[in-house]
C-alpha cells in the first residue's frame, strides 16, 4: 500500500512539473496588431521608424514617411511632421501630428556606410506620463558643421512645449565636413532624476553630462566631464543606468597587436557615476588573454532576477590562418557595482550570417533571461530578423517561437514590454503598418506574484495586498521578501489618486521602520493621517534604493508608481461645525514675513491655503484666514508669530469632516518632514514642534460648569429675595458674598493642586500666596472673635450663637470679609446680628485691604505668567474663575469683562474702588 502511494506521489510530481514546464515553454501564438493610418498619403506609406514603450506597457512609437523631393544623395529624408502613436493598453490607437518648429535637416537621415546605423539629429525619449524630451540640431549654417548644437526640447503629446535649452555639440568629422549625431541618450532608473548624455568628441574621448527635467519642464544641467580612452584599440562604450539610481560607464577594449602572449587582449570595465556626482575609480570585471579577439557588441543592464548588473558581450573570433571562417560567441558577466564578478558565462552563437557589420543585439527580459537578435537584409526591400534566447541559468540558446528568417520592416524595429511581450514591425504595403506579436518565455515566472507588474521579483508579499480594502486606521504596512535584507536611505512614499492624479500623504524613512528578526520582512510606521481621507485609493512607491541585499551589500529594485495600489473603506465621521485654530511661524518663517511688502503679506496667506489645502487634502474654499499675525509672547528665545486659520463645516456626503481637517493639519505639521508640507511654499515654514491647535469654543468647551454655576448664583439670588422679603432692611446681599468666598475657596485650592506644577519655577510661590493669607486671616479672625468676647454685649450674642459664630470664624481664614456677614443683619435673624465693635469693623476693612496686596494681586501676577508660558485654554478658564469670584465678593452687582489677562486687572481697580467706598 505504501508503494502504491509512493508511486502516485512520484506521478503527481512529475505531471506537475511538466504541467509548470509547460506553462513556460509551451509554443507561443503569433498574432497581429495593425493599425490604418487617418490620412491617406496616397503612395507614399507610413513606416513604423522608432518604437519605445512606458513600464506599464503603453507604446510610443514614430511613423514617418519619406519626400521624394528632399531625398538626396546619401540623405533619406521625411515629411517635415513629428507623427506620434500611442498604443494604449486596450490596444487603442491615437495619432498625434506635431509640428516641432524645428529646421528641415532634423528630418533627414544618412548612413556612414551602405548598410549601417542610421544617423539621426532627432530623436525622443519617454520621461513622465504626457511627457517627452525631443533632442534636435539647430546650425546657423547648415553647410558650416561647426556652427550645428543639439538641443533638448521636452513638451507633452498635444505639441505645448515647456522648454528648450542646448545640452551639446555634434562629432565633427574632418575628412568629410560632416557633423555626425552619435550622442547616446540613457534615461535614469528614475525618471524624476532625468537623463545622461554621452557621445564621442573631437579627441575621440567620452564626454558626458547629466541633466534632471523638473516637473515643469525645465532641463536643469548637472556634473559632467570627459572620460579619457588614452589610446587603447577597439574600444566599445556603453552607458548604463543603475540600481541606486546613478549612471555607470561601461567600455571594453581589445588588440590583434600584443607581442606580449600574456597580457590581456581584452577587457571590460566599469565607471560608475553617482547621480549628480563625478565618476568613482574605474573597475575591471573582466579580461582575457586569448588572441585574435574582436569585441563586436556590448550590452549591460539591471540584473533584474538577480543582485547588481549583468554585460554581455559578443565576440568574433578570427581564424589566425584566414582559411577559416570566424566563430562568433557571448560572455555573460553578472556583477556588483563595487566591482566584483558574480558569475561568468560563454556559448557559441549560430553563424547565421558572416557579414561583419551584421551583429548580434542583447536585450534582458524582466522575467529572467536574454533575447539574442540579428537583422539581416537580404534586398533593398527585404529584411529579416534572427533570434535565440538564453534563460539566465545555463549558457545554452533557445530558438525563439518565430518561424526563421522572420521579416521585420525597413529600419528593423521591434519592441519588448515589460510583461515580456515581443513585437515585431513588419513592412508596410498600404496606408497601415503592423507587428506581430508573441508571448516570450517567463524563465522565472514562479516569482510573478502579479504583485508589481514585472519590475521587482525580490519582494514575495505586502500587507496590504495589490487591490486589497483596508481600514484607514492602520498602523504599519508590511513588506517581505525573498531573502534577508538591510535598510538603506531610500524612502516608502505614499500616494492618494484623485481624478488619476497623485497626492502625496506620507514619507516613510527607514528611522520609521522596523526590520524582523530573519531580515526578510520591512514593518514600517503610519500616521494618523495619512489614511484619514476614506473611501480613497491609494498606492505606495518604493525607492530602488530602500533596501539592499543582506548578502551581496547591494541595492535592490523599488516598486514603481500606481503598483502597490489598495482601496481604504469608508469611515462615517459625524458633523463637526467650523472651527478656528492656530499655527506658529517658525523663527526663519516669522523673518520671512518680515522681510515681505505690506502688498505681499496678503499673498502668503493665501499661498499658505493653498499648500494646507494640497497637503491635507481638503477643498481649498473651507480654509480661510483673518490675514492678520500675533506675536506668540511664549517664544521666549526667538520672535514668532501666530496665525489662525478656519476650517468650514461641510454637510457634502464623503466630504472630509472638520475634525478630520484639524487632526490631520496637526499631525502633519508636527510630521511635516515626512508630508507634503514640508515641500509647500508657504507652508515649509510652519512650525513643527507647535502643530496645530484648535481655538476652543468657550460655550461648547465650558457650558455644563457654566451652567453648574449660573444654577448656584440662581439658587442664591432666590434665597436673597427671600431674604429680602423677610426683612428688607437687613443686609441681604451677604448670602451672595458667603457663597463666592467658598467659590473662591475651592478655585484657590484646585489651582494649586491641579495647575501650578505645569511651570515648576510657579509652583512654590502659589503655595506662598495661598497659605501665608490664610493664616494671616486665621490670627486676625481667632483675635477679632477674642477682642470682641471681651465685651459683654458680644460675648452673650456668642453665647447664643456659638455654632454660628465658630463656622465663620473657620470661614474668615480664607477671607477676613467673611466675619462681615455676621453682622450684616442676613434675613433678620439673630444669628447675623452680631454686635460688632466699631474698631473690630475697620480692622476686618483693613484686613481686606491687605488681602488684596499679598493674596489677590501676587495669584494675578502668577496667573499671568502661566498664560504667557503656556498659552492653553484651561489656564484662562481658571483665571477668569477666579477673578470673576474675587471681583464679585465686593460688587456682585458688576459682571467682569471675560477678556483674558485684563480680567485680574479690571478686578482688583473695582475691589479697591468698593473699599473705598464702605
Amino acid at each position: 500500500m505504501r508503494i502504491l502511494n509512493s508511486a502516485k506521489t512520484k506521478f503527481l510530481l512529475i505531471f506537475v512539473i511538466i504541467l509548470y514546464s509547460y506553462t513556460l515553454y509551451t509554443t507561443a501564438v503569433i498574432r497581429e496588431f495593425s493599425h490604418k493610418e487617418e490620412i491617406d498619403h496616397g503612395k507614399v506609406l507610413p513606416r513604423i521608424w522608432v518604437s519605445k514603450a512606458y513600464d506599464d506597457g503603453i507604446m510610443v512609437i514614430r511613423i514617418i514617411r519619406k519626400n521624394a523631393t528632399t531625398s538626396i544623395n546619401n540623405y533619406l529624408c521625411f515629411y517635415e511632421m513629428f507623427s506620434l502613436r500611442i498604443i494604449n493598453l486596450d490596444g487603442t490607437v491615437v495619432e498625434k501630428n506635431l509640428k516641432l518648429d524645428i529646421q528641415p535637416l532634423n528630418y533627414c537621415v544618412f548612413q556612414m556606410i551602405s548598410g549601417g546605423k542610421w544617423m539621426e539629429f532627432l530623436k525622443y525619449f519617454l520621461i513622465r506620463k504626457n511627457q517627452i524630451l525631443i533632442t534636435y540640431y539647430n546650425a546657423t549654417d547648415v553647410n558650416d558643421p561647426s556652427t550645428y548644437v543639439e538641443w533638448g526640447m521636452v513638451m507633452d503629446f498635444d505639441g505645448n512645449i515647456s522648454s528648450r535649452s542646448s545640452i551639446g555639440k555634434p562629432f565633427i568629422d574632418n575628412n568629410l565636413q560632416l557633423a555626425i549625431p552619435n550622442y547616446q541618450i540613457v534615461l535614469n532608473i528614475n525618471r524624476e532624476k532625468g537623463f545622461m548624455r554621452y557621445a564621442r568628441n573631437q579627441n575621440n574621448n567620452l564626454d558626458w553630462k547629466q541633466f534632471r527635467i523638473e516637473p515643469n519642464g525645465a532641463i536643469t544641467e548637472l556634473t559632467s566631464g570627459e572620460f579619457v580612452f588614452y589610446g587603447e584599440e577597439g574600444v566599445s562604450v556603453v552607458v548604463i543606468h543603475t540600481v541606486d539610481e546613478g549612471y555607470a560607464i561601461v567600455f571594453s577594449n581589445n588588440t590583434l597587436n600584443a607581442t606580449n602572449p600574456l597580457s590581456p587582449k581584452g577587457q571590460v570595465s566599469i565607471l560608475p557615476i553617482g547621480y549628480n556626482q563625478n565618476p568613482s575609480p574605474s573597475l575591471l570585471i573582466y579580461q582575457t588573454t586569448a588572441p585574435n579577439l574582436i569585441f563586436t557588441f556590448l550590452f549591460c543592464n539591471i540584473a533584474f532576477f538577480e543582485v547588481g548588473h549583468v554585460c554581455i558581450l559578443t565576440i568574433l573570433q578570427l581564424d589566425p590562418t584566414g582559411t577559416l571562417p570566424p566563430e562568433s560567441f557571448y560572455i555573460k558577466i553578472n556583477f556588483l557595482t563595487s566591482g566584483s564578478v558574480l558569475s561568468f558565462q560563454s556559448q557559441v552563437l549560430p553563424n547565421v550570417n558572416p557579414n561583419p557589420n551584421l551583429v548580434w543585439i542583447v536585450n534582458s527580459l524582466t522575467f529572467g533571461g536574454f533575447i539574442l537578435t540579428k537583422f539581416v537584409p537580404t534586398s533593398p526591400n527585404q529584411f529579416f530578423i534572427y533570434g535565440f534566447l538564453i534563460d539566465g541559468y545555463n549558457s545554452a540558446l533557445i530558438k525563439w517561437e518565430f518561424p526563421e528568417p522572420e521579416p521585420i520592416g525597413i529600419k528593423g524595429v521591434y519592441q519588448i514590454l515589460y510583461n515580456n511581450t515581443l513585437l515585431v514591425s513588419q513592412l508596410e504595403t498600404d496606408n497601415s503598418w503592423r507587428f506581430q506579436v508573441i508571448d516570450l518565455p517567463k524563465f522565472n515566472g514562479n516569482k510573478d506574484k502579479g504583485y508589481f507588474n514585472f519590475d521587482n521579483f525580490n519582494v514575495e508579499s505586502t500587507d496590504p495586498a495589490i487591490n486589497s480594502t483596508i481600514s484607514p486606521d492602520i498602523q504599519n504596512v508590511k513588506i517581505n521578501f525573498y531573502d534577508p535584507v538591510e535598510l538603506s536611505d531610500g524612502n516608502l512614499t505614499i500616494y492618494q489618486l484623485i481624478d488619476n492624479q497623485p497626492y502625496l500623504r506620507q514619507y516613510i524613512t527607514k528611522s520609521s521602520c522596523t526590520l524582523s528578526i530573519d531580515g526578510k520582512t520591512i514593518i514600517a510606521k503610519i500616521l494618523d493621517s495619512t489614511f484619514s481621507v476614506s473611501g480613497g485609493i491609494y498606492y505606495i512607491k518604493m525607492d530602488n534604493n530602500f533596501v539592499r541585499d543582506k548578502t551581496y551589500k547591494e541595492f535592490l529594485l523599488g516598486i514603481r508608481d500606481n503598483i502597490w495600489n489598495f482601496n481604504v473603506k469608508q469611515k462615517e465621521v459625524p458633523f463637526a461645525p467650523s472651527m478656528n485654530g492656530l499655527l506658529r511661524l517658525t523663527p526663519e518663517g516669522t523673518k520671512y514675513f518680515d522681510s515681505l511688502p505690506q502688498e505681499q503679506r496678503s499673498n502668503f496667506f493665501n499661498i499658505l491655503l493653498n499648500d494646507l489645502s494640497n497637503a491635507i487634502p481638503v477643498s481649498r474654499s473651507r480654509l480661510t484666514s483673518n490675514e492678520k499675525t500675533q506675536l506668540d509672547l511664549s517664544s521666549v528665545n526667538e520672535k514668532q508669530y501666530l496665525i489662525s486659520i478656519g476650517v468650514e463645516e461641510t454637510r457634502v456626503d464623503n466630504d472630509i469632516s472638520v475634525a478630520t481637517v484639524v487632526n490631520n493639519t496637526n499631525t502633519m505639521v508636527k510630521s511635516k518632514d515626512l508630508t507634503l508640507i514640508n515641500n509647500g511654499q508657504a507652508s515649509k515654514y510652519l512650525d513643527q514642534s507647535y502643530g496645530f491647535i484648535p481655538t476652543l469654543d468657550f460655550w461648547e468647551t465650558y457650558k455644563y460648569k457654566l451652567l453648574a454655576i449660573l444654577l448656584i448664583i440662581g439658587l442664591l439670588i432666590i434665597l436673597f429675595f427671600l431674604a429680602r422679603r423677610r426683612n428688607s432692611n437687613g443686609n441681604n446681599i451677604a448670602i451672595l458674598q458667603l457663597g463666592l468666598i467658598i467659590f473662591d475657596l475651592v478655585i484657590d485650592i484646585t489651582f494649586v493642586n491641579n495647575n501650578a506644577k505645569d511651570v515648576p519655577v510657579l509652583y512654590y510661590p502659589s503655595i506662598v500666596f495661598v497659605t501665608v493669607p490664610i493664616g494671616i486671616n486665621t490670627i486676625l479672625a481667632f483675635y477679632l472673635i477674642t477682642q470682641e468676647n471681651k465685651r459683654p454685649e458680644f460675648l452673650e450674642w456668642f453665647t447664643a450663637h456659638g455654632k454660628v459664630a465658630s463656622i465663620f470664624t473657620i470661614l474668615a481664614s480664607t477671607d477676613i470679609e467673611a466675619l462681615s456677614i455676621l453682622h450684616s443683619n442676613l434675613a433678620g435673624f439673630s444669628s447675623f446680628n452680631a454686635p460688632f465693635s466699631d474698631d473690630a469693623k475697620s480692622k476686618i476693612f483693613w484686613g481686606a485691604c491687605l488681602n488684596i496686596f499679598i493674596e489677590d494681586i501676587p495669584q494675578v501676577i502668577i496667573q499671568d505668567l502661566l498664560c504667557g508660558f503656556l498659552r492653553n485654554q484651561r489656564y484662562k478658564k481658571i483665571h477668569f474663575l477666579q477673578n470673576w469670584s474675587r471681583d464679585n465678593k465686593e460688587s456682585v452687582s458688576v459682571l467682569p469683562p471675560i477678556l483674558d489677562d485684563w480680567i485680574g486687572k479690571v478686578t482688583y481697580c473695582s475691589k479697591v474702588i468698593r473699599l473705598i467706598c464702605i
